[in-house]
Order: structure tokens, then sequence, then C-alpha cells
């Protein structure tokens, strides 16, 4: 089913589902000869339109069903979920990157998927932000990064409290735009859900922990204990979630280490 305000068209052995500026220069892109603009468990590409620039990832799996099946599926759904899901998560105020199209390619008997999303101008991941940080930032630099912290805390608090439960909370699928105001958006909604009534402690709980595990990962000695507990308290807004913080803080920690070992032993 086309999600509301989406047209779709075929295009050789493609199908096509976006908004209707976007659907001509989707429909004639040559996705193998775009410019590549990143690269994560799959190369993102750039579509120049009329309208501004898409950015284009192709589907791939994570986890260690890569190793057999990297970017084939049984079904078409997976990009057309993920646009409804994007409009949906974006009508309930939660800050998503505006979702443009989809692609599906029939490769008998799977499917090939893409989707296309409108770039945010002077975004760059929080995974890049912190990897470009100095050991000792300046003041003013340590200021800015201060900002972010709360940014983030207040942001993850929006997406939770609209009942958006990401799949795939980690550095990378969050951007920042600095400036005067500090703007932060949530990529990569893939297998994330909204929950009507809003996300249960546990589940906020788990995403967090997931979300620090990736910025241990990312860059280890990034973000110390105090700003944790700067961050819980701008996620928290006053309430009395998680109860004790640090012991919230060292139980994520150790959720990290533990992820550590079983990924060196086992992947």
């Amino acid at each position: 089913m086309i999600p509301d305000g989406f047209q779709a068209r075929r295009a050789g052995r493609r199908y096509i589902v976006a908004l209707p500026q976007y659907l001509e220069p989707l429909a004639a892109a040559e996705l193998e000869a775009l410019p590549a603009a990143a690269h994560g468990r799959g190369t993102i590409c750039r579509l120049a339109t009329p309208d501004g620039n898409l950015l284009i990832r192709k589907c791939h799996r994570g986890g260690l069903l890569r190793l057999i099946n990297r970017d084939r599926y049984l079904t078409p759904r997976r990009p057309i979920d993920e646009l409804r899901l994007c409009r949906e998560a974006a009508a309930r105020g939660v800050p998503v990157c505006r979702a443009a199209g989809a692609i599906v390619e029939r490769r008998a008997p799977f499917w090939l998927c893409w989707l296309a999303t409108e770039e945010i101008e002077e975004a760059i991941d929080v995974g890049e932000y912190l990897r470009s940080l100095p050991a000792a930032p300046a003041p003013e630099a340590a200021a800015e990064k201060r900002r972010i912290i709360d940014a983030a805390g207040r942001a993850i608090c929006t997406m939770h409290d609209a009942g958006l439960y990401h799949a795939d909370l980690q550095a990378k699928n969050i951007l920042v735009r600095r400036g005067s105001s500090i703007e932060l958006f949530f990529i990569d909604l893939d297998k994330s859900r909204i929950c009507p009534a809003g996300l249960a402690e546990p589940m906020r709980a788990d995403n967090l922990r997931r979300l620090n595990r990736s910025v241990m990962k990312t860059q280890p000695n990034a973000i110390d204990d105090l700003e944790r507990q700067r961050f819980l308290a701008a996620y928290r807004c006053g309430n009395a979630l998680f109860g004790d913080t640090a012991a919230f803080i060292t139980s994520c920690k150790r959720h990290a280490a533990r992820h550590s070992l079983w990924w060196r032993l086992f992947r």
C-alpha cells in the first residue's frame, strides 16, 4: 500500500514510490553512477534534483545474517514501511529526516531496496562529531559540546515521549547541525516502531544503553560520566526515570563491555 502523499511508477525492473516532486528524478537516476556521500553498512549516494539534494541508501542487513544474505529481501516492503514510519514520526513531532521516496528492484526470487531522504545541509553524524573532538577541547568547543549533549537528551526524550522506539539508536544515526542553535535529526528508522502510548521505562533504558554502547565504540573517551549525568538530566527533565542515575550509568557501561566481549568472541 502506497503511503499517503506519495505516488508510484515503474521504470524498467524498478518500482519507485516517492513524493510527487521526486518521482521523475528517482525514476531516471542511474544509482550505480551516483557519487558517494558517505559509507556505513552500505554506501549512501547523493542525487541532485531541482528541489534539493537527496541521499539514497541501499538497504543492507546487519548482524551475523549479513554474512549469508547482505542485501536481498523476500518482499519490497522494507523501504516502504520506513517511508510510512518517517511520516508518522514527523507528525508526532520527532525530528527525523524527511523521507523522499523508495526504489525497489525485482531480482527473482528476491528484491533489492533503496530509501531516499532529503539531505540536511551542513549536518554531520554524532559519531563524526565525537571523532573530531580533541582530547582537551578549548573552552568554546567544550561549551558547544555541552549544548549538544543537552540537545541530544531533549531530542531523544521527545522521540521516546512520542512513542518512537529507534531499533538502531547509535551515534551514526543521529545528525547534528551546529550554529547559533543546535539541531538534531534521527535517521535510519529501519525496523523501528511506534508505541502510541509512549515508551515504557525498560524500552527507554534499552535504547539509551544501545546509544552509550555505540558512543564507547566510536570514541571510547569522548564522553565522561559527568557528561553522561548531564545527558540524563536533560533527558529526564525533572522526572524520576531510571532511579539512581549513577547506577544506571554503571549498568550502561557494563552492558557495553559485555557486548564488546561477545562481539570479539563470536564475530
